[in-house]
């Protein structure tokens, strides 16, 4: 059986992009003799593992009850109802708190009516406290992405969510008043470094909101601020600030 298909005999891979497995199984196989039959099971535990980290790990307890909550919600601004479903995802969890703060922050400097939203996870769920717009997403987990567009279906609200991985994309992504990079642009650079270069002359939104985690994952030890210097350089910063346990970076997109 080719590697490929044994890392996605599990189910939770087989609903991830072809794309992104494929690229976590060349980066891993690379410490390894693929024409040992000894290496291949190495092979195929380290990329479940890789892949875990790079997305399993945020599906959080009660994960399977969010179509529930979906027929629940009567409202598109249902607060109450989303909330639950932003809790059932890590990094939308640790945002519920501060969504109210975060959206009224950006659009102090932006006043948008579309957003585009990288990795986006289940963040078209903020849209309570985001404002209705019209919504683009991309994201790994086909699963996600059906179930971000089954909100988007049932409210008539514009826009999309697709399915791929952000780092195949090699054209423009299309035009949004704003895009939204949350904690994730570690993640892509530690499957190809300098990527994030890349994505920036790939975006047309004037503004760029992305952030960065200030502690470990599940708000543990406080992670210094140095490791960004990197992105720092790369970027037209018009601000930065912290809301819970992100840091945000205001990027004016020249």
């Amino acid at each position: 059986m080719k590697l490929l298909e044994e890392v996605r005999k599990k189910r939770e891979y087989n609903l991830l992009c072809d794309d992104l497995v494929s690229r976590v199984l060349v980066k891993v196989s690379s410490k390894y003799d693929i024409m040992d039959p000894k290496d291949h099971k190495k092979i195929v535990k380290e990329t479940r593992a890789r892949l875990r980290e790079l997305y399993g790990a945020f599906r959080l307890r009660g994960y399977n009850k969010k179509e529930k909550f979906l027929e629940e919600m009567g409202r598109w601004d249902d607060e109450e109802v989303s909330e639950k479903i932003l809790a059932l995802h890590m990094s939308t969890k640790e945002r519920i708190d501060f969504n109210g703060e975060l959206y009224l922050k950006i659009r102090e400097y932006v006043k948008f009516n579309s957003v585009l939203d990288l990795g986006c996870g289940f963040n078209v769920f903020s849209m309570p406290w985001m404002g209705k717009v019209q919504y683009y997403g991309i994201d790994v987990n086909k699963e996600d992405v059906d179930f971000c567009n089954a909100y988007l279906t049932k409210f008539g609200i514009g826009g999309g969510v697709r399915w791929g991985d952000v780092l195949s994309f090699e054209k423009k992504f299309l035009h949004a008043d704003v895009t939204f990079m949350f904690k994730v642009l570690e993640g892509f650079e530690s499957l190809e470094k300098g990527v994030t270069e890349r994505l920036l002359k790939m975006i047309s939104s004037k503004y760029i909101i992305v952030s960065f985690a200030t502690k470990s994952m599940g708000g543990g030890k406080r992670i210094s601020a140095r490791r960004l210097k990197w992105f720092e350089k790369l970027v037209d910063i018009e601000d930065k600030f912290e809301i819970g346990d992100e840091i945000y970076y205001v990027v004016k997109n020249n």
